[in-house]
């Protein structure tokens, strides 16, 4: 948040647009419209709708709508409680005509949907907060004298320091200058680059440790910022370290927006893989894979696991590799043969919901269930002149898990 746009020459007056006989050129009947909108938005939140939460809600009383905008805490609670409770709203919730509004992308009586609103709050508290905040010593002080507060103090100081130690490098691509009317003070220009990435209630709780991130590395990440879901996502980014992130992008030439677009923690496992196996993963993954590629290099664990493997059983599991463990790879190249590999992973796609199969063949999964599993598909009788026979007696032994954990592993 400290690096500082340059300053851009004034733009002449025949650059400017063309004007109507008034002297109001487009852009200023916009900024203008923009305005009133706004306004009348403003209005709305700091009167009949503070009202409704400061009835339901008595922590909130003792603020002003300007102290809430100011505080992530306050305005996530704030938009929760929206979510869960849109009836106690409803009688606001209405169009031009006065009819009641239910689509959150549907015009409201002020001409913006809920959702375009939503947009404004969030964007709206986190340049309020990134104006205030920024301060390592400052912020970590007030997030640990406040019992109330749900930033973790300790996450914030460590954000701070990995930023200090690992990220005083420039990048390795200079990001294209924006043309600015004038020069912006730094938290304004940090806010003026990550506000097109700021867009769901979820980033909100987030505002905070956002704060810590170098204006550079926001403007590297682009929409690989919404990859980012956690602190501790964001904690694993920056241990990465200015001098990995650059070599990681020289390593991946061309395709280092995909990989910062798709999952930017990815740089990590691809220095740690290396240029040689970095290319044979690229070369026969890829193509089958397409932007979940880069997803498997979010944890060196699983690099270090496909280094032994041959690249046609790796190709296999293609379909499912992103989201397995280490074990579970060496599990399916141990206990399968190559053929079976992908008809076991869409058999147990098909059978488990997305949550069970991560929880046995994900990180950090369920090593000894998969194994189970495994063993047991091994030990189908199937017709060897049925190419699809296999595949089609595998869902017997997930459903079998699924009705009776507790009594899968018997008789094993």
């Amino acid at each position: 948040m400290t690096e500082m746009p340059n300053r851009p020459a004034a733009a002449p007056p025949e650059a400017r647009g063309p004007s109507d006989s008034s002297g109001m050129d487009d852009q200023a009947r916009h900024r203008a419209e923009q305005a009133r909108v706004i306004h009348t938005i403003n209005e709305a939140l700091s009167g009949p709708v503070l009202d409704v939460y400061r009835s339901v809600l008595p922590k909130l009383k003792p603020y002003s709508y300007q102290d809430v905008l100011a505080s992530p805490d306050l305005v996530e609670g704030c938009m929760v409680f929206f979510e869960k409770q849109p009836d106690l709203f409803r009688h606001l919730l209405v169009d031009e005509a006065g009819h009641p509004v239910s689509d959150e992308t549907q015009p409201l009586s002020c001409g913006r949907s809920i959702k375009d609103i939503r947009l404004l709050v969030i964007r709206t508290t986190a340049k309020k907060y990134f104006r205030t905040h920024g301060d390592k010593f400052g912020d970590v002080k007030e997030h640990s004298e406040r019992d109330d507060s749900i930033v973790n103090a300790k996450m914030l100081d460590r954000l701070f320091d990995l930023v200090t130690r690992l990220w005083q490098g420039k990048p390795l691509k200079k990001p294209p200058q924006k043309k600015r009317k004038k020069q912006k003070s730094g938290a304004d220009a940090f806010y003026e680059t990550i506000a097109p990435f700021l867009r769901f209630r979820w980033q909100v709780k987030l505002i905070p440790y956002y704060a810590t991130l170098p204006r550079s590395l926001v403007e590297e990440l682009g929409e690989g910022l919404l990859r980012l879901r956690r602190p501790e996502d964001l904690e694993s980014l920056l241990r990465i370290g200015r001098e990995d992130f650059n070599e990681a992008q020289r390593m991946t030439g061309d395709l280092s927006r995909e990989m910062l677009d798709t999952e930017p923690r990815a740089a990590k496992g691809v220095v740690h893989a290396g240029q040689h196996e970095y290319g044979r993963l690229l070369s026969s993954l890829h193509e089958h894979m397409g932007a979940r590629f880069w997803k498997v290099f979010v944890e060196t664990s699983r690099i270090d696991s496909l280094r032994s493997k041959n690249i046609a059983d790796i190709v296999e599991m293609a379909s499912h590799l992103d989201r397995m463990s280490p074990e579970s790879v060496e599990g399916m190249v141990s206990h399968l043969e190559r053929r079976q590999i992908a008809p076991f992973l869409r058999a147990a796609e098909s059978v488990l919901d997305p949550k069970d199969f991560d929880a046995v063949f994900g990180i950090p999964g369920n090593p000894r269930l998969a194994r189970i599993f495994m063993q047991k598909a091994t030990m189908l009788k199937t017709d060897p002149n049925e190419p699809d026979d296999f595949e089609n007696r595998l869902p017997v032994i997930f459903k079998a898990w699924r009705s009776s954990p507790e009594h899968f592993a018997k008789n094993l």
